[in-house]
């Protein structure tokens, strides 16, 4: 309780938006039929929960973490089971690693023996993956399946650690289906729907965050956008100060920046973008690189 009480002026915005999101999601269903546009709102809070449980596992806003997961542990957004999502975007954080296949996990390309593997149709679906609309229309179906497939995979070891974790991710998403239509008179599909778009927006995000380079450091962007994208994200979006200050709260990332700018600018190569509807301007259609890893 110590590092609670003495660390939480510093984590206060933290705890803010922990409540907000969960308030929020309770008061949209609750008044889903009367609130005008409730669906987007919905989508909304389902994609700000992601950044939630984001700044959550990287250690806020308490310190002991085991008390922080359970603050994130409730996958109101569906798609992806907590600790899976922890573990692997930890992983992620080897910068060394970023966008290597079968070692990055959060990495879109694919490797080059396992492109030639792979038969015609899968190729070019793996390049429509790598365009914008590719991504936020299939992106969240093939990570639906990834997912799907590492949960069949894990009844190999029925008492493993990762198959309880699938596992108990399953009966909770039947769960808060079930409560929703119960509670709610929501239609699951409804939600389901609103929790692909949530995933879909949260990957326009991730879309062209990272890019293959030689340097490791070149391989993370500094996205500058408008200030109501920066909240949704929690300031995600200067992705390379968050990779150099994986601890830093989000609230103090931007001020981080904009006091070390040059510096930042100059260590990850200029890999600067200035709004995400460049990318719409320039990768709708054209996929952003080629899904094969140049170098690996």
């Amino acid at each position: 309780m110590k590092y609670i009480k003495t660390n939480f002026p510093n984590e206060l915005p933290t705890w803010i938006a922990i409540f907000l999101v969960y308030f929020f999601w309770w008061i949209i269903l609750s008044n889903f039929y009367i609130i005008p546009f409730a669906h987007l709102f919905l989508v909304i809070i389902l994609t700000f929960h992601g950044s939630v449980q984001h700044e959550i596992l990287h250690g806020h806003p308490t310190g002991h973490q085991g008390f922080n997961d359970l603050l994130a542990y409730p996958s109101i957004a569906l798609w992806s089971p907590y600790f899976i999502y922890k573990s692997s975007h930890l992983k992620h954080h080897e910068d060394i690693n970023l966008t290597i296949p079968n070692i990055d996990p959060e990495s879109y390309f694919i490797s080059k023996d396992d492109w030639h593997s792979l038969s015609s149709y899968r190729q070019k679906f793996a390049a429509f993956n790598m365009t914008l609309l590719g991504r936020l229309t299939l992106g969240p179906l093939w990570y639906f399946f990834a997912l799907k497939k590492e949960f069949l995979m894990s009844f190999k070891k029925p008492f493993s650690i990762n198959f309880l974790v699938y596992f108990s991710h399953e009966v909770f998403v039947v769960i808060i289906l079930y409560c929703i239509w119960y509670f709610f008179n929501i239609h699951f599909f409804t939600y389901i729907v609103c929790a692909y778009l949530a995933h879909s927006l949260t990957m326009l995000r991730s879309f062209y965050e990272h890019r293959s380079n030689s340097n490791p450091n070149h391989r993370s962007v500094i996205m500058q956008t408008v200030y109501p994208l920066r909240i949704l994200f929690l300031n995600n979006n200067y992705h390379f100060v968050h990779h150099k200050n994986p601890d830093m709260s989000w609230h103090q990332i931007p001020r981080e920046y904009n006091s070390n700018s040059d510096k930042y600018n100059q260590s990850n190569g200029f890999f600067l973008e200035k709004g995400y509807s460049k990318w719409f301007k320039k990768y709708l259609v054209k996929p952003v690189s080629e899904p094969k890893h140049p170098a690996f």
